[in-house]
């Protein structure tokens, strides 16, 4: 599963991502991105979790500062294989 990191400073590099982000992930590979502004590079994390740990994660890292600067979480709405822990067929009935 893919998430999405906003937020670093221009040092921010794949290996202190990734360790800053093992406490609450399962990472597999991380992406920088630096187009656009230099001082704000984002991430792309590839993560070994369920959606709805990844889910959970980015909600409770919501608010979070890392060096005087917000960070962000996305989950990309496109997932090439994201797991659930929710069966696809299971029903869910929304009175």
């Amino acid at each position: 599963m893919k998430v999405i990191l906003m937020g670093l400073h221009g040092d921010a590099c794949p290996e202190s991502v990734a360790a800053g982000l093992a406490p609450f992930f399962k990472v597999q590979h991380v992406t920088m991105v630096r187009d656009g502004d230099p001082d704000s590079p984002w991430a792309l994390i590839e993560v070994d979790d369920t959606y709805e740990h990844v889910w959970d994660v980015c909600n409770n890292l919501r608010g979070v500062f890392h060096r005087g600067k917000p960070i962000h979480l996305y989950i990309p709405l496109h997932q090439d294989h994201a797991s659930h822990e929710i069966a696809s067929h299971a029903r869910i009935d929304i009175h």
